[in-house]
């Protein structure tokens, strides 16, 4: 039985790698002519930019090899009818599912570490590996910085600020801190605020509340003031939408205990879990396409396994896999769907075929 399991875990590994191998050249491929055909960006930008999307043009390619994998794998088995002597040899199908569940519980956990650890840490350090990325790549624009305090840190050319959190819907950030300081660089005032709105009518922030600590930099005692303080903040709508960008820095546990801070002073945080469950939902399918492509083994007859309908049938699924999950992704983004739905919503689905088949043919497993 050792020699039937190696069997089905080579033929597995060497149709992902191949998978894998060629969904990143085609994605790769495409990077680099797009990055090319840029006039303000040299050759060697173009290939750093293409080493920090990297990571994330693996989350994306992998599930796909997966179901690749399994496909192709039982589809070569069935040709050489090794398939059928494998069960007629006494090897169960449902012995065939846990050995392909084996391999893909390790592609699951590589899929996971890439999406939680590895790709955050490349964005955060994307600044020093290619210089001036904000203005050369549109795609890499980012000016915040999440920190594990809860705070997200912004600077000026006239004074520091840090929020807790930007609510898109409406249009309001919290907890607001800005530190003045003057043409020394010495801080001369702190100024607070719950929350500041965004007026769409006259482009500036409003409040209600609000205090601040002045004369900080004098010799005199510092002065708090409540009432009659003006300050207006110069950041428009869209810097917050692009200083949040940053949150995809952190990785899976700072995301953790960044979420958890923000839910303790009750604020919204449903944008934020959806990042966060992406990690798990990401990690998960690969499993699940594994399993799902291998419930062919119900029907090991060769006859069924042309490779042009199997070729077909993963340019399909893949197109398909990649719009409705970007789709409902988005829709939690925007808190039009909540976290979990957008998150687990296709994993689930196909989690249910796979129920359903199994089920189905459970006398012949």
């Amino acid at each position: 039985m050792s020699q039937i399991k190696r069997l089905i875990t080579t033929e597995w590994i060497v149709f992902f790698l191949s998978a894998e191998f060629v969904l990143l050249l085609l994605l790769t491929i495409g990077n680099l002519i797009s990055g090319f055909q840029r006039d303000n960006v040299s050759n060697s930008e173009v290939l750093l930019n293409y080493l920090i999307e990297l990571p994330s043009f693996i989350n994306q390619v992998t599930p796909v090899s997966c179901l690749v994998a399994s496909l192709f794998s039982i589809n070569k088995l069935k040709n050489r009818n090794e398939l059928t002597a494998i069960f007629a040899s006494g090897f169960s199908r449902q012995s065939y599912i846990y050995s392909l569940f084996q391999i893909s519980l390790f592609v699951s956990l590589f899929q996971f570490v890439v999406s939680g650890y590895v790709n955050p840490y490349i964005k955060s350090k994307r600044h020093i590996i290619l210089s001036d990325s904000i203005d050369k790549f549109r795609r890499l624009k980012s000016q915040g910085l999440s920190t594990g305090s809860g705070k997200i840190w912004y600077k000026n050319n006239e004074y520091f600020f840090s929020f807790s959190k930007f609510d898109k819907k409406s249009n309001t950030i919290y907890n607001v801190d800005v530190f003045k300081y003057n043409s020394e660089y010495k801080l001369k005032e702190i100024l607070k605020f719950p929350k500041l709105t965004y007026n769409n009518d006259d482009q500036s922030w409003s409040f209600k509340e609000s205090s601040k600590i002045a004369s900080l930099s004098g010799l005199s005692f510092p002065q708090v003031i409540n009432e009659n303080i003006e300050f207006n903040l110069k950041e428009k709508l869209s810097d917050f939408k692009q200083i949040e960008a940053d949150i995809t820095t952190l990785n899976f546990n700072l995301l953790y205990s960044y979420i958890s801070k923000l839910n303790a002073s009750d604020i919204n945080t449903g944008e934020y879990q959806v990042i966060f469950l992406k990690h798990i939902s990401d990690s998960l399918i690969c499993i699940i396409f594994t399993i799902l492509a291998a419930i062919s083994i119900f029907n090991p007859n060769r006859r069924n396994s042309s490779f042009g309908k199997s070729a077909g049938f993963v340019f399909v699924f893949t197109i398909l896999y990649w719009l409705i999950q970007n789709y409902t992704i988005e829709l939690g983004k925007n808190l039009k769907l909540q976290p979990y739905l957008a998150c687990f919503m296709v994993p689930l689905f196909f989690t249910f075929i796979i129920v359903y088949t199994f089920y189905k043919n459970r006398r012949i497993s």
